[in-house]
């Protein structure tokens, strides 16, 4: 009779083996396909969302492409949190190694550990026109001879990118515990959230939304763009302005922004915005290049976001917010636009009050770090420069990146001004030596009356100066070999104040004015030593003063000689170009 220990035995060894057998076979299944990307295309783009639901661990399998003269990865996959959009894994150069052979083809095998959490997984193919950013180090003219050889040599699989044999190789595969994870689309997780969506824009790209905001809110914005190290400018960007004062409330710059990986022209925006309630523009432009899906450079690590997304802080907050048309149309005051070459151009302005102004402005500067054709505006009540356009306060207007756009709001208190705009001899519209901006119809200056609480009753134009102004003489934008003088009366004694401009050197006047009596006597003479330094060249020089004078008739002279004199100056020109030579005016 077989011993029944024997048979529990037995049957107790054979249980452990089928569970030994079953768990072992449900380990080999435990694992499933979180992310498969394959069969690229160059230049192809692939993304994918993941969200962990605990700490995870992910094995990953990546097959990417490196330059054989260079260390960055051009066909390479990475992952980034969802969240605060940062990488958490990126393929590098370093942590691969040769597949089958290839110097070019680069293959990863190992894992990571995230926490729970959304991700999104990417994998850019890329080609030819991706590597316009690449670092590339070049010590000697051998470096250069080599890497010109490999480059332009087709038959050196290390110099070429892809071929139909190793274009088939690229993946990014990766495999986690069945059960922990589930998958999401980024695209219309983006889409569903946003509040305004200038997402993945295309070249010369020029949007708008409204959105109205019924009480104070804090917005997260989500911007990435292109700057241009060398203009030292944006070309693709974003910004937000108050819709009905048309003031900007937040905008990209290089200061506020960080690199967001890949070439180093892309830069990014990620944080928050407190606004108050009320109504609101926000805008995105690109220019002809770089732009989603057209990438000559590498992309962004958050390509998803190229361009400018606008959320809610949290979903609570997304009923104070409401969608605006924009149907107010701001009120031209001045417009001198459509400026040629050679242009001295202005208009008067008279402010009964306060006003906000609304300019727009176009123009010109110059390698030598100047503006060629610009704009300004001038109190004419005590000759200062109440605006005018400088590198700091313009931005890249599209096309050469020597086209400059001042787009703000200033405000003026109650007064006469007078608003210029000059021009060169070239690169102006419809005379454009190199590309023109999108909007050249405006290459000049354009003034609005600034929001809906504009007034058209306190701004009035004059071609010329306003009648009510105190200026006696007015003898200036004077060029070469002038001579010219203008009587004037006072009926009392009293203060004149006098402005001047001209061309002095090593203790003497070239370009100069002075004021005589009815009796042909010098009551004041515009000298070198009365003179102070007026910007520009050393020689440009100005008078700023006040004098008494009695009662009766005086005659105002200025004399130039044969150079350097407006607009034709032959060093860099004075500050205040247009007022070469002599301004009296009333005290």
């Amino acid at each position: 009779m077989p011993n029944p220990k024997l048979i529990l035995g037995a049957v107790v060894l054979f249980t452990l083996l089928c569970l030994v057998f079953i768990i072992g076979a449900t380990s080999i299944k435990a694992q499933e396909i979180v992310i498969n990307m394959k069969n690229m295309q160059e230049g192809d783009l692939l993304v994918d969302g993941v969200e962990l639901k605990s700490p995870t661990k992910l094995d990953i399998h990546a097959i990417g492409a490196v330059l054989s003269h260079s260390e960055e990865m051009y066909a390479y996959a990475w992952i980034i949190n969802y969240d605060t959009r940062e990488p958490v894994w990126v393929l590098s150069d370093q942590d691969t190694k040769r597949y089958r052979g290839s110097k070019m083809i680069r293959e990863y095998e190992g894992d990571i550990t995230l926490p729970a959490g959304r991700y999104e997984c990417y994998y850019f193919a890329g080609r030819h026109s991706s590597l316009g950013d690449i670092n590339i180090t070049i010590n000697n003219f051998s470096d250069a001879v080599g890497w010109l050889e490999r480059v332009i040599d087709d038959n050196d699989e290390d110099g070429r990118q892809y071929n139909s044999g190793n274009m088939s190789n690229l993946l990014f595969e990766i495999k986690a515990t069945a059960g922990s994870f589930f998958k999401f689309n980024p695209v219309q997780k983006l889409q569903e959230e946003a509040i305004v969506d200038f997402s993945r824009p295309g070249d010369d790209y020029s949007e708008r939304k409204g959105f109205t905001l019924k009480k104070d809110l804090a917005l997260k914005i989500n911007a990435v763009g292109e700057y241009s190290s060398s203009d030292r400018v944006f070309v693709d960007y974003g910004w937000i302005t108050n819709a009905d004062t048309r003031k900007k409330v937040w905008q990209m710059d290089k200061w506020n922004t960080s690199w967001t990986g890949g070439g180093r022209k892309n830069r990014g925006f990620v944080g928050e915005i407190a606004l108050p309630a009320g109504n609101y523009l926000a805008y995105y432009v690109t220019d002809d290049s770089h732009s989603f899906g057209e990438w000559n450079t590498l992309p962004p690590y958050d390509p998803l976001h190229y361009g400018m997304v606008i959320y809610a802080q949290n979903e609570g907050d997304r009923k104070y917010v409401a969608p605006y048309e924009d149907t107010y149309s701001e009120p031209i005051i001045i417009q001198i636009t459509q400026v040629g070459n050679n242009a001295d151009r202005s208009e008067g302005l008279i402010l009964k009050k306060e006003t906000n102004l609304h300019i727009i402005a176009l123009g010109e500067y110059s390698n030598s770090d100047e503006f060629v054709d610009y704009g300004w505006i001038e109190n004419l009540d005590n000759n200062e420069k109440v605006w005018e356009m400088r590198e700091d306060n313009t931005e890249h207007a599209g096309g050469t990146a020597k086209n400059r756009k001042f787009d703000g709001v200033i405000t003026l208190p109650p007064g006469n001004y007078m608003i210029y705009y000059l021009s060169d001899d070239f690169h102006s519209y419809r005379n454009w030596n190199a590309a023109a901006p999108p909007d050249k119809e405006m290459w000049g200056i354009t003034i609005y009356g600034a929001g809906k609480n504009f007034d058209p009753k306190s701004a009035t134009v004059s071609n010329q100066i306003p009648s009510d102004s105190k200026v006696l003489v007015s003898l200036t934008g004077l060029g070469d070999d002038a001579d010219v003088a203008k009587i004037f009366k006072l009926d009392t004694p009293q203060k004149i104040h006098i402005f001047a401009l001209g061309e002095g050197k090593s203790g003497e006047m070239y370009d100069y004015g002075w004021i005589e009596d009815s009796h042909r006597n010098t009551v004041w003479e515009m000298t070198y030593r009365t003179t102070r330094p007026a910007g520009g060249a050393e020689k440009n020089r100005k008078v700023n003063i006040s004098i008494f004078l009695d009662k009766g008739e005086y005659t105002a002279h200025f004399m130039t000689d044969d150079s350097h004199s407006f607009p034709d100056f032959n060093e860099a020109k004075p500050d205040m170009p247009q007022k070469w030579g002599i301004t009296i005016s009333k005290e």
